[in-house]
C-alpha cells in the first residue's frame, strides 16, 4: 500500500481562483446585499474570512450554487440534513498555531518557537444538501440606507479627500486620496467601492498598517498591493452592503501569471486585504462608541 499523499492546500485553492480570472471573473467581485452576500457558516453563521472568501465565491459561480451558506457534513446532520449523494464538498482553510520547545545552544535556555500549518475542512453548500430547514430570513436594508452608512465610515477615518479630480487615486507621499465627485460616476455604488478601494490604499500608510507603497506603476510591487486593494475593498463592501466593483482588470493577467508561480500569492494578498478592512470597519465602531456617548451624555443633562 502506497502512502497517502498530503494535499497541497494552497496549490488547491490557488488553482480555483485562476481559474476564476482565466474564465474574466474576479471571484472578489459581486453583489453583497440580501442572501447573496459574503459566504458565511451556515452553522455559526460566521462569515468567512480571507482566502476563503474567494475559493468559496468561485466554486459557487462555477457550480451554480444560488446560496450562501456552506455546512460541514456534521452541521448539515445536526440539523436534520444530509449531504445529496455523488456531491462533493469544497475546501475551507484555517491556520492553527504549533509550539516547538527548543534550547538555545548558546545559553542553554529553552526558547519557544511558534510556526503555521495551514488546515482545511471540508464545507457544502446548502444547495449540495437535503432536508434541510428553511434559511433564515436576512433583512436587505434598503441601497439608500446602506450607502448612508458608507458615507459614515468614509467621514469617519478621518482621511484627507478631495473631490472633482477626473481619476481615483491616493497619493502616499502626501497621504491624501483624490476621487471624482458623486456626480461623475454611473452609479452610486461604483462611487462608494471606488472610495473605500482607494481607503484600502491609504490603511498602507506607515503610520497606518505599513506595508509597501513604494511601488511604481507597471512593477510587480504595485501590482500586488493594487490586488490587495482590490480585495480589501470588495471585504470591505461586503460588510457595508455595497456592490463592488473591479477597479483594475488590467492587472489580470499579471495576477493571473504570479498566482501560477506562487501558491502564496493569494493568501498573502487575503491577509492583508482582511487586516486592511478590519482596520477600516474599526471606525464604524468608533462611530457607534461616540454616539453612544454622545446619548449618555444628553441624558445626563436632559
Amino acid at each position: 500500500m502506497t502512502k497517502k499523499q498530503k494535499r497541497n492546500l494552497k496549490k488547491e485553492i490557488t488553482a480555483n481562483i485562476i481559474k476564476a480570472l482565466e474564465k474574466g471573473v474576479a471571484p472578489w467581485v459581486k453583489g453583497w446585499s440580501g442572501g447573496d452576500g459574503f459566504p458565511i457558516n451556515g452553522g455559526s453563521k460566521r462569515r468567512y474570512r480571507g482566502v476563503n472568501v474567494l475559493n468559496l465565491i468561485a466554486t459557487a459561480r462555477f457550480s451554480g450554487y444560488s446560496s450562501n451558506e456552506w455546512f460541514t457534513y456534521k452541521q448539515a446532520n445536526d440539523l436534520g440534513g444530509s449531504v445529496r449523494v455523488g456531491q462533493r464538498g469544497s475546501t475551507v482553510v484555517f491556520t492553527k498555531w504549533n509550539e516547538v520547545i527548543t534550547e538555545d545552544p548558546e545559553t542553554g535556555e529553552e526558547v519557544v518557537k511558534t510556526y503555521p500549518i495551514l488546515l482545511g475542512h471540508t464545507v457544502f453548500n446548502r444547495d449540495q444538501l437535503d432536508d434541510m430547514p428553511e434559511p433564515e430570513a436576512v433583512e436587505d436594508l434598503p441601497e439608500k440606507e446602506r450607502h448612508a452608512r458608507a458615507d459614515r465610515l468614509i467621514k469617519a477615518t478621518g482621511a484627507k479627500i478631495t473631490y472633482g479630480d477626473a481619476s481615483a487615486y491616493y497619493r502616499p507621499s502626501t497621504d491624501e486620496i483624490a476621487m471624482p465627485r458623486i456626480e461623475q460616476f454611473d452609479h452610486e455604488s461604483e462611487y462608494y467601492s471606488t472610495h473605500l478601494h482607494e481607503l484600502v490604499h491609504w490603511s498602507g500608510s506607515q503610520k497606518r498598517l505599513d506595508r509597501d507603497l513604494s511601488g511604481t506603476f507597471g512593477t510587480e510591487s504595485y501590482a500586488f498591493e493594487e490586488l490587495v486593494a482590490e480585495l480589501g475593498a470588495a471585504f470591505t463592501c461586503g460588510e457595508l452592503g455595497v456592490d463592488g466593483k473591479l477597479q483594475h482588470a488590467e492587472y489580470i493577467g499579471s495576477w493571473i501569471k504570479k498566482l501560477k508561480n506562487d501558491n502564496t500569492y493569494i493568501f498573502k494578498a487575503s491577509a492583508l486585504a482582511e487586516k486592511a478592512a478590519t482596520f477600516l470597519m474599526d471606525f464604524e465602531e468608533s462611530i457607534d462608541e461616540s454616539e453612544e456617548l454622545a446619548a449618555q451624555w444628553e441624558a445626563l443633562v436632559a
